[in-house]
């Protein structure tokens, strides 16, 4: 029987959600509702709560009631063995990392992916976990692994596996002129420019697969 796919999320409550995540995994225990009010330079804790009651209508967290820390993700397991195909070489999940040094997203991987060779390539290759619905749109959605072949032939209107700051995007790349943006299909979400040898953005490839990964 399929999976309900959760609902997309807004920028905000997306910022929120990840936010939540880093906290559990540097610090092991969720942030508290007052603290990701300061995180987010709120003055009252309300806008927080229906932040909250979102993510966890559209599936994404779940709260322990009476609880300071009672925020409690619901997300698959990502550390998996393989996926699409039982041939080939594994290529890594990567982490987390900055644009500043793009090649820290492979310094703590999330596990492996065996891709399948006949539709996705097995060398100078890498999956990442999208991290936001900024390409709901064109059907691919936060959660969902991008199989990303790293090159540096990166024409107009590809879709791209970009860094910027800390945050992994799936974008397509377009040009304005001289300059170029990473560009979401979902209004919610800004562009952002791409300046040549800035610490602030890295594109790290071209997006050739999408696989999705169903929720619990």
């Amino acid at each position: 029987m399929a999976t309900r796919r959760r609902g997309s999320l807004t920028a905000r409550q997306n910022e929120i959600y990840e936010f939540i995540r880093t906290r559990i995994e540097q610090d092991l225990a969720p942030p508290t509702i007052p603290e990701i009010a300061r995180h987010f330079g709120l003055n009252s804790t309300n806008g927080v709560y229906e932040h909250l009651q979102a993510l966890k209508a559209k599936g994404y967290i779940a709260r322990a009631p009476g609880k300071a820390r009672g925020i409690s993700l619901i997300d698959p397991d990502i550390s998996i063995g393989s996926g699409v195909g039982g041939k080939g070489g594994q290529i890594p999940i990567v982490g987390d990392g900055h644009s500043s040094n793009p090649f820290s997203i492979f310094m703590r991987p999330r596990g492996m992916f065996t891709p399948d060779p006949e539709t996705m390539p097995t060398e100078n290759a890498f999956v990442a976990v999208v991290t936001d619905d900024g390409m709901d749109r064109e059907g691919i959605f936060k959660g969902d692994y991008a199989v990303v072949r790293q090159t540096t032939d990166l024409p107009a209107g590809s879709l791209v596996f970009a860094l910027v700051g800390s945050q992994g995007l799936v974008r397509r790349l377009e040009e304005s002129g001289p300059r170029r943006y990473l560009v979401a299909v979902n209004r919610h979400y800004a562009k952002q420019g791409v300046v040549p040898g800035s610490p602030e953005t890295a594109v790290l490839g071209v997006v050739v697969s999408v696989v999705r990964r169903f929720g619990k």
